[in-house]
């Protein structure tokens, strides 16, 4: 008998610790807690809106000639400063000098035919008033008038001509601003249409930027905005000048451009820039408002995307959203959080319905 009864009381001791250490896994279970980072959500009305564009001076333009010949001289280097009508590059004109010559003595020949036929003509008027002459000499006389006129303006229009090719050949700044590019080299053929130089206005820039349909409303003309340029560290004041009515054209992106309205002393041409400013102060929560979200924090679950959120009692909560528009880090949610709400958005263990959480 003894030995049955030690044997059962073993297995009663086995049966409780088991269930002893059972209860103790399940309380570990129960009570694990995961270390996470949260943000509350905000709306467009509480954070304004923000966009990045690109800045190009405000005036800028492409240099050409419309006549072939050699480059004889370029005056200018990358990042000079010049003047409206100052010269910029000489290209060579021997060619038109000789035709100009040709066209100056044909002027001068014709001027004298003119002024001779025109001497005859009123002659021949004085004569014909005292029966001199016939009425068909004076007519003979005034269609060698008439001819010499023709061969005059002909000759002047010729000069007139060549002239004007030549003007091309001396390329001067269109507006007070900076060399940007240099095309061309010394002894290089130009050729008509050929781009020589690019100049930009040196203290001009303005930011051109591309919006989506989710921000646009929000953004309107004559806003100030600030500008920063990461590149400079710097910030500068601003206001948006023109914002684009329609993105049929341009896959849904509305153009949008800023200036600055004090004087972005670092800034140039090409750098990237982020415009910003906070929204107007409304009574009641906009139509247009728009809630986004670090992309990070999205989860991807059978073709569905939701996000943790912060529940009431400390745990963490699967939420299915819809989602919108990405940008850059952020997507849009359009429906299945509100402003206020809490999200996780990163964590360091594995995240379920339920789990306990802190912060």
């Amino acid at each position: 008998m003894k030995p049955i009864f030690y044997i059962i009381l073993s297995l009663f001791a086995l049966s409780f610790f088991a269930c002893g250490n059972q209860d103790k896994d399940s309380n570990t279970q129960e009570t694990e807690v995961i270390q996470v980072q949260t943000i509350i959500v905000k709306s467009s009305n509480d954070l304004g809106f923000s966009f990045s564009g690109m800045l190009s001076a405000e005036q800028m333009s492409t240099l050409k000639t419309r006549h072939a010949g050699y480059v004889k001289n370029i005056l200018v280097n990358v990042g000079d400063e010049v003047q409206k009508n100052q010269k910029l590059i000489q290209i060579d004109s021997e060619e038109l000098n000789a035709q100009k010559k040709q066209a100056q003595a044909a002027v001068n020949q014709a001027q004298k035919q003119f002024d001779i036929a025109q001497k005859n003509l009123k002659r021949f008027e004085r004569l014909r008033q005292s029966n001199s002459v016939s009425e068909n000499e004076l007519e003979q006389v005034q269609l060698k008038f008439q001819s010499a006129q023709s061969g005059l303006e002909s000759a002047k229009q010729q000069l007139n001509q060549v002239q004007s090719m030549m003007s091309y050949t001396s390329i001067k700044a269109p507006f007070t601003g900076k060399i940007s590019q240099k095309l061309i080299q010394v002894g290089d053929m130009a050729m008509p249409g050929m781009p020589l130089l690019t100049l930009s206005s040196s203290n001009q820039l303005e930011v051109k930027s591309t919006v989506s349909e989710s921000q646009i409303n929000s953004v309107k003309k004559g806003q100030n905005v600030q500008i920063e340029i990461p590149s400079i560290g710097e910030i500068y004041a601003g206001k948006i000048t023109e914002v684009s009515s329609s993105a049929e054209s341009s896959n849904s992106q509305y153009f949008v451009k800023s200036i600055f309205t004090e004087t972005p002393e670092k800034a140039l041409a090409g750098m990237y820039a982020n415009i910003s400013a906070k929204a107007p102060q409304t009574n009641s929560p906009s139509e247009n408002a728009s809630i986004r979200i670090p992309r990070s924090a999205i989860v991807q679950k059978n073709g569905l995307q939701g996000v943790y959120v912060v529940g009431k009692s400390q745990t963490a909560l699967l939420r299915w959203l819809k989602t919108g528009n990405t940008d850059g880090e952020n997507i849009e949610i359009l429906s299945g959080l509100s402003a206020n709400d809490k999200i996780i958005i990163d964590a360091d263990g594995r995240l379920y319905n339920g789990v306990k959480i802190k912060e």
